[in-house]
């Protein structure tokens, strides 16, 4: 047992016979009961089968309690969670099987039918199917024993005295993936802090909207939520249509989302203003929301957005606005992590100059799974590689990452200030701004656009937009060119992925 396995387990007997994770598919509501007895059945099942401490159980299971019961299973095993991405293509997640050595998986829907051979080419004798994934309780069936062994998991397990208890990958938007794996105790101080910093009380009800296979929706909806004492309403997708029935009926008070859900909503908004007095924030995070978005939204719906800023490294959340003291444009301040801003030699630069991120905190990692990134932690710190200044107040500003700005004859600039003021002409639905290959200044300013129907992406809307941009920014930070593309890169989260938009337009370009 662990802190945070006593912790959810404390939850679950104070749940015994009330109302704790509720299924929006099927509609129907789990006490704390029936989660301790399916988490039981899963976890014995899994150790009769040979799984144990330190070994990985692959999860691939739509949003749902499933998701939530086998990540409880899972930490109750001390074995150790890799949740991913349960709609992806079976020859992609079959990819993913050979970075480890499995102890087993636990396939959904999508990827149960291939089961004997995923489980084959991840080396493994075991496979959990929910052989009913629409049953009020899931029968989990397991077949014979598993081996596995990680010799990196391993070593890296050697190091530190509270076990692992998720694994995860970065999105790898400006490079390869990172394994980031988090322990007991990381998880249980960032849900803490969510918790604290939220205000979190065992009257509290979220839903849960985004996907549970990313650390959002895994420690900010559902850790820290379960060791509040509060409900989870658990949404198997993002639906905008029933988006407001949901809060209205199941009287949500909370809810972590996304910049790309806010946009949606606020697009699709009814024509009469949903009355939802109980919803005291939404949250936004993984990416940056735009001023103008957040000012509509809040003026329209009357609900407050709490935007932050975390990451996988850290267990989720690093910075939050508080809800009485928020800053339209900033992630807000720190909390529960020490964070600095240091420019190229490593220095600690006053408030309003702009550097790079570095955090230390009891949820942030001090290595990745793998050593040869060992190079992002110097000095005690983190770094980011995210780039941004903090205010006098202690707020934080995000501009970029650091490998997204655009060099332009020296000057370096933030494809997000950029992005900032284009979001705002009425043709525009999505844009990201990229450097591409120039010969006179190392990289020029590009936009690529994703037009609102009834505007045409040609010559005289260029002209308008160049005018438009002219007007709100400095010469050289206005693009150069403009591309009209369909659709932009983005990961599962609605983050728009730089480094994907940018080979692609290379790759257009080339062509």
């Amino acid at each position: 047992m662990t802190q945070l396995t006593d912790a959810i387990n404390q939850q679950i007997n104070n749940h015994e016979h009330n109302h704790m994770i509720k299924d929006l598919n099927t509609g129907t509501w789990l006490t704390g009961a029936a989660v301790r007895e399916q988490r039981d059945a899963l976890a014995t099942n899994l150790r009769n089968a040979g799984v144990g401490a330190g070994d990985i159980v692959l999860i691939s299971l739509p949003n749902g309690p499933d998701n939530i019961i086998a990540l409880y299973a899972t930490l109750a095993l001390h074995a150790v969670a890799y949740t991913v991405n349960p709609a992806m293509p079976v020859p992609e997640l079959a990819t993913l099987l050979h970075r480890h050595h499995y102890g087993a998986l636990i396939l959904g829907p999508n990827h149960a039918e291939q089961s004997g051979e995923l489980a084959q080419l991840a080396d493994v004798n075991l496979s959990i199917q929910v052989s009913d994934a629409t049953a009020t309780t899931p029968v989990f069936t397991v077949s014979s024993q598993a081996v596995a062994t990680n010799d990196q998991l391993t070593a890296f397990q050697q190091h530190t005295a509270s076990p692992i208890g998720v694994l995860m990958y970065t999105s790898g938007t400006t490079g390869d993936p990172k394994a980031v794996v988090l322990t007991h105790d990381q998880l249980l101080a960032a849900a803490k802090d969510i918790a604290e910093s939220q205000a979190l009380t065992p009257l509290d009800r979220t839903l849960v909207v985004l996907p549970l296979f990313h650390i959002n929706a895994q420690v900010i909806s559902v850790l820290a939520t379960t060791i509040s004492g509060g409900k989870l309403i658990v949404a198997q997708k993002f639906s905008a249509h029933r988006f407001w029935s949901w809060v209205q009926d199941e009287r949500i008070t909370w809810l972590s989302g996304a910049p790309a859900i806010i946009a949606i909503l606020l697009k699709t908004r009814p024509a009469v203003r949903p009355q939802v007095a109980q919803l005291r924030f939404i949250r936004s995070a993984s990416a940056p929301l735009l001023p103008n978005v957040q000012r509509d939204f809040e003026d329209y719906f009357h609900v407050p957005i709490v935007q932050g800023y975390g990451m996988t490294e850290a267990a989720s959340q690093i910075t939050v606005n508080p809800v009485d003291q928020p800053k339209v444009g900033s992630v807000g301040r720190p909390t529960g992590t020490d964070l600095v801003i240091l420019d190229e030699d490593d220095t600690p630069l006053a408030a309003g100059a702009t550097g790079e991120i570095a955090l230390h905190g009891e949820h942030v990692i001090t290595s990745y799974l793998d050593p040869k990134y060992q190079s992002d932690f110097r000095h005690g710190w983190f770094h980011t590689g995210d780039v941004g200044y903090l205010d006098d107040d202690g707020y934080l500003f995000i501009v970029g990452r650091k490998k997204e700005l655009i060099n332009h004859g020296g000057d370096k600039i933030s494809p997000a200030e950029i992005e900032n003021v284009l979001t705002q002409h009425p043709a525009i639905n999505q844009v990201a701004v990229v450097g591409l290959p120039d010969e006179i200044y190392g990289e020029s300013v590009t936009a690529a656009v994703v037009l609102n129907p009834g505007f045409t992406g040609d010559t005289t809307l260029t002209g308008q937009l160049t005018q438009f941009a002219s007007a709100r920014l400095s010469r050289f930070k206005v693009p150069g060119q403009f591309v009209y593309v369909d659709s932009l890169a983005a990961g599962p989260t609605g983050k728009i992925q730089h480094t994907r938009v940018k080979n692609s337009l290379l790759a257009t370009t080339a062509g």
